[in-house]
């Protein structure tokens, strides 16, 4: 060990500087026998931490429920690709009166199958494509459905996340929605989703296909050994038409919940009221980036109105149908506590929002509003309730019954406050007394005067008929007020 010690002089300074326990000639002293030398422990010790971090990995893997990641093709050509053929001229497009692709910038041709300007089904229905100035052609609309862009360019997860393992986002990678010739895009004019079906996909010949070889490639070994350790390059494929539509919602969802920070918005949307989703209550401005993307994919819009800047809304279709998607049917203990994790998040959400609206705007309803949905989520997520979506009878039931426990318990408050302050009050007074009367042979007779007088004190306060315990302590003189405002 000495010699091994001193030929590696790094590995000594790390123990005299941990142990000390080198003499003068730089030899390990007699009672270090028990020290391995190595500074990541025992090679026992590292070959056990390795392999249980190998197991880990493997057991992660297979627990996750994702989908096998599904190998799609970017190289969908047109059938009869005219590139060559393009008319594109500057001179003639400035003083051209026709309409152009704004991606290629060739002249549309209705006649021509791919040359055609295409109507998108998202914004251009009710004649808003004839009136538009930006259109796009059927071949530029297909290379813009098969291009594959980088998982952070389209904001989605990497390989080696692991958020899509754990809930909700897992539910999204449960299956692949797109195949060879169904591909989700988003709108080049108002980034909605689309769908575009690629129909008569089909190997391309072989004289069209491009390997991406050259004649003069350069032939020396270093070369040519990265040519063979490269990967195959993928062959082209052509299609002899598209068409673009509107996709479901569900299916819109399947697209959109891979993307980062969607999914648990997703689940948040789905718990809120579909006609009352505040601002605050979505996430803030924490979440100000998402809530837009949503606002553009169509899944939530603005509650029209002067007053209503800060709230959106949905349709109760669709909130139903993404309540039943995010549903689990046997929930394991991970699932479980995700959703405690998410619930801790959302009920802060809920009662800033609720302070907001009172302390912003002054209305009151909406703070009320927030604070009885928090109720409802409370004891929803206690078991309390049926699963949901719940009808609005059941949610007018579970409103009357939030309102009644609130009343109850404000009732009840304020008699424990009424009895705290006879108790204490009796209590202060027999103590002020005792500790003013020097005689302690007549303290006795003053002590029970006095609690005798906080006694019908007690008597007269709940006897009065100037007070009302019908639902709360107030004064007789609001009953009209009262009447007035809740009949």
């Amino acid at each position: 060990n000495a010699e091994s010690n001193n030929a590696n002089p790094l590995r000594r300074e790390y123990h005299e500087e941990d142990d000390g326990n080198y003499d003068d000639d730089g030899e390990q002293a007699e009672d270090s026998d028990d020290d391995d030398g190595s500074l990541f422990g025992t090679p026992s010790q590292f070959v056990e931490g390795f392999l249980s971090h190998m197991n880990e990995m493997a057991r992660r893997n297979a627990s996750a429920s994702r989908a096998p990641r599904q190998t799609l093709s970017s190289k969908i050509r047109p059938d009869e690709d005219d590139d060559e053929e393009s008319d594109y001229d500057d001179d003639a497009h400035e003083n051209s009166t026709d309409v152009r692709c704004a991606a290629c910038y060739r002249s549309g041709n209705q006649d021509h199958k791919w040359r055609r300007l295409v109507t998108l089904p998202c914004c251009g229905t009710n004649g808003r494509e004839a009136n538009s100035s930006t259109r796009f052609c059927a071949a530029c609309i297909l290379k813009l459905a098969v291009t594959r862009p980088s998982a952070s360019t389209s904001s989605e997860y990497h390989r080696y996340d692991d958020e899509p393992d754990e809930y909700p986002v897992r539910k999204f990678y449960e299956k692949n929605v797109q195949k060879e010739n169904k591909r989700f895009c988003e709108c080049p004019r108002c980034r909605d989703i689309l769908l575009v079906k690629i129909k008569g996909v089909q190997p391309a010949d072989e004289d069209d296909s491009d390997d991406g070889s050259s004649d003069n490639e350069c032939d020396c070994s270093d070369c040519v050994a990265e040519r063979r350790d490269r990967a195959p390059r993928e062959s082209f494929k052509t299609a002899t038409s598209i068409s673009v539509h509107v996709p479901s919602f569900r299916a819109k969802c399947w697209h959109i919940g891979r993307k980062r920070g969607v999914a648990k918005l997703l689940w948040k949307v789905a718990l809120l009221h579909h006609t009352f989703m505040p601002f605050e209550a979505l996430g803030g401005e924490e979440e100000k980036g998402t809530i837009l993307r949503l606002t553009g994919w169509g899944i939530i819009e603005k509650v029209p109105g002067k007053w209503n800047a800060n709230v959106y809304r949905m349709d109760r279709g669709d909130q139903t149908k993404l309540i039943k998607f995010f549903r689990l049917k046997d929930p394991s203990e991970k699932d479980q506590k995700s959703e405690c994790l998410l619930m801790s998040y959302v009920g802060p959400c809920l009662m800033v929002a609720a302070w907001k609206h009172l302390r912003d705007e002054y209305r009151i309803d909406r703070s009320l509003r927030m604070l009885n949905r928090f109720s409802f989520l409370g004891l929803h997520f206690f078991g309390y309730l049926p699963p949901l979506p719940l009808s609005w009878r059941q949610e007018l039931v579970v409103t009357a019954f939030i309102l009644f426990s609130v009343t109850l318990a404000a009732q009840l408050l304020c008699v424990l406050l009424v009895y705290a302050t006879v108790f204490f009050g009796v209590g202060l007074s027999v103590c002020y007394v005792l500790k003013r009367i020097n005689n302690v042979t007549y303290c006795w007779w003053q002590v029970i005067i006095l609690s005798y007088v906080a006694y019908r004190l007690n008597a007269w306060f709940y006897e009065s008929p100037y007070l009302s315990w019908g639902v709360l302590v107030s004064p007789k003189a609001m009953i009209p007020v009262k009447k007035l405002l809740w009949g």
